[in-house]
């Protein structure tokens, strides 16, 4: 280097040093540096908390479903044994009462005639008697004994018809026989007669057999009201008018062979002329009186044959059209047990559903009954009909369809006529009931004959009765007796199995106020894991998706996640089910629930207080598990080992 260059060097790099500094920005304020911290948040909300499906408030764990309460109490009933679980309803309050009216439309206008009658016991002149004057009647070649015999027409029934042979009878209510307007000549001081005997060998009394006829004797001294004399008979006064008599009790046997035809019953009279008796030639001994029923009542009846007829079994106020909904027209009844069920459960429908019907009747013997009837049951929004349908088990035959009706009159809704497929039939085979007994029959309505499914499943709170009965459908031998009585109640009682899906509702304590860690907005957070892990082991041979929504302390919504079910991440397996669709062993699982991944998202939620949660329950098995329908236990046992707040983050503080 030259010696002049040694002199503008040091001058050079000096002036570009200046610049240099010049033309940069020096730092200037606070010179700490910034600081990066990794932040772990691990909090247990919820540490083993077990579900039973059933359940009270002592019960050692959570019910799903508390059978304590006032809606569930009478809703279902564990086998203590094996902790099976029954859905039992049972409605017997329909009080339908008598049917009185059957005796009436059985017999139609059954009558017994009033009978009038004149009989000549003796004509002297046809008997070639001939003398002047007057003779007693005593020292004539006559016999002073003689007999009539005289029919009482049964009239006004073209409904039924009596075999004597078979012993076919009408029982009287409080019904009395009265003969009147007795007449005899010729006129006598002494009487005409010494005895007269009024036979009815078509009425008994009881005990009802042949010697056990009604009989009147006149006497001069009788021996009381009732049936006194040595044989039973009734006596009256010799000096008489005539007799009324109480046949309440007493059987009529009437001669009435074809339901078309008119009938009769016979009576007799017998009587000893008084010997004494001043007669002429040209006299004729002669009787005559009538005989009739009075206030006749049928109370029993015993019939060979009777035309089918029909009895309002519930009440029907113009005898025309049935309204199901007029409250006068109908028996109503409740469904307790399903009152209020949405409060905990939704949608929950039982598979395998079937009613029994425990159809009561008191003195129908020899007969059958078909009740048709509209059973309408109706909950706070909705209304269905049970519904008969031809029988599927064809072995069985128990068709509940009704394809016509066999009276005139109809079942209606408020002026619309109900269609026949909305109704149902309940027939009652009575061949073997006795007169005096309740008989009870049961009969099932399920899913091969009816849509009882559907009808259960609806939860109905109250159902609603309207229905008539045919009585006597072959149109054979019957027997009725007042007072006629039927009743109908039904149950349910069936396995707890599980038809489709259902959600149960449960609501769990959860502070997520760790949040507000990583949400200070001084801060700048780097949020890498923020979530909520389920970890669980499943007892109930039900699967479930899973849906949570997080609420603050006061019930307000902060945000919900899977909230349509359709997340599959978000599921709780089933437990392996059995052949007969029971919990055979245990699943068990995790599912995460991704809270966010900014501050801005965790912000509201660090507010959380509770968390709901929904369990969607499902069919869907386990893998290799039966296909058989999910059938419950009162001990299956819902677990969840544990629920936690897991947050990762990297927070900056400082610059």
């Amino acid at each position: 280097m030259s010696s002049s260059q040694a002199s503008w060097w040091p001058l050079t790099v000096a002036a570009l040093t200046f610049i240099t500094l010049v033309g940069c920005d020096v730092p200037t304020g606070d010179p700490s540096p910034s600081i990066n911290t990794d932040t772990e948040i691990s909090t247990p909300l919820v540490q083993e908390k077990t579900f039973t499906f059933l359940g009270g408030p002592n019960s050692e764990f959570d019910p799903l479903i508390d059978t304590t309460s006032s809606d569930f109490d009478s809703l279902f009933e564990v086998e203590s044994s094996n902790k099976d679980i029954s859905v039992v309803q049972k409605i017997d309050n329909f009080d339908i009462g008598n049917l009185n009216e059957a005796l009436d439309n059985t017999t139609g206008s059954l009558t017994f005639d009033q009978k009038t009658f004149d009989e000549t016991f003796i004509d002297l002149q046809k008997e070639g008697f001939t003398f002047a004057g007057e003779r007693q009647i005593g020292v004539l070649n006559v016999d002073l004994q003689d007999s009539a015999t005289a029919n009482i027409p049964v009239r006004g029934s073209n409904r039924v018809a009596f075999d004597k042979a078979q012993d076919n009878y009408v029982e009287l209510g409080p019904t009395t026989i009265e003969v009147q307007n007795i007449t005899s000549s010729p006129t006598a001081p002494g009487g005409v007669f010494d005895s007269l005997r009024f036979t009815y060998p078509d009425i008994r009394i009881e005990p009802y057999g042949e010697d056990n006829q009604l009989v009147v004797d006149f006497v001069e001294n009788p021996c009381g009201s009732g049936p006194c004399g040595s044989n039973g008979e009734y006596e009256r006064d010799i000096m008489g008018d005539g007799f009324r008599i109480d046949l309440e009790g007493a059987r009529i046997y009437p001669d009435k062979p074809n339901i078309d035809e008119n009938g009769t019953v016979t009576f007799k009279i017998g009587g000893q002329v008084n010997p004494d008796l001043t007669v002429k030639d040209d006299d004729k001994i002669s009787f005559g009186a009538s005989t009739s029923f009075d206030n006749f009542e049928i109370r029993e009846i015993d019939v060979d044959e009777a035309k089918p007829f029909t009895v309002a079994v519930t009440p029907n106020e113009n005898g025309e059209d049935i309204n199901v909904a007029n409250d006068n027209e109908v028996r109503t009844a409740a469904f307790d047990g399903f009152e209020g069920i949405t409060d905990r459960v939704d949608g929950l429908k039982l598979a395998d559903v079937s009613l029994t019907f425990q159809v009561e009747t008191a003195n129908l013997a020899s007969t059958d009954a078909q009740v048709y009837a509209a059973i309408q049951g109706t909950n706070e929004t909705n209304q269905i009909y049970l519904r008969g349908t031809e029988d599927q088990n064809m072995s069985r035959g128990a068709d509940r369809n009704v394809s016509s009706l066999p009276f005139s009159a109809a079942f209606t809704e408020n002026g619309s006529r109900l269609p026949n497929d909305s109704l149902i039939k309940l027939g009652v085979g009575l061949g073997g009931a006795s007169l005096g007994e309740t008989e009870r029959t049961s009969l099932v309505v399920d899913g091969d004959n009816s849509n009882v499914a559907d009808f259960v499943n609806a939860l109905p709170t109250e159902v609603r009765l309207a229905g008539q009965a045919e009585i006597n459908t072959d149109g054979g031998d019957l027997r009725v007796r007042k007072p006629i009585a039927l009743d109908a109640n039904f149950s349910l009682d069936v396995p707890l199995r599980i038809r489709d899906r259902f959600v149960v509702r449960d609501t769990i304590d959860a502070d997520l106020s760790d949040l507000n860690d990583l949400t200070d907005p001084e801060e700048d957070a780097n949020i890498s894991t923020a979530e909520l892990q389920f970890s669980y082991t499943n007892g109930l041979p039900l699967g479930a998706d899973v849906k949570m929504v997080i609420v603050d302390a006061a019930g307000s919504v902060i945000e919900t996640f899977n909230g349509d079910f359709d997340n599959d991440n978000f599921r709780i397996e089933p437990a392996a089910k059995d052949e007969d669709g029971a919990a055979a062993a245990p699943s068990s699982g995790t599912f995460v629930f991704t809270l966010g991944s900014t501050q801005e998202d965790l912000r509201a939620l660090a507010d959380g207080d509770k968390i709901r949660l929904a369990l969607n329950m499902d069919q869907e098995g386990a893998e290799g598990s039966t296909a058989a329908i999910a059938r419950l236990r009162a001990d299956d046992q819902l677990t969840l080992n544990r629920v936690r707040l897991e947050a990762d983050a990297s927070i900056q503080t400082g610059n």
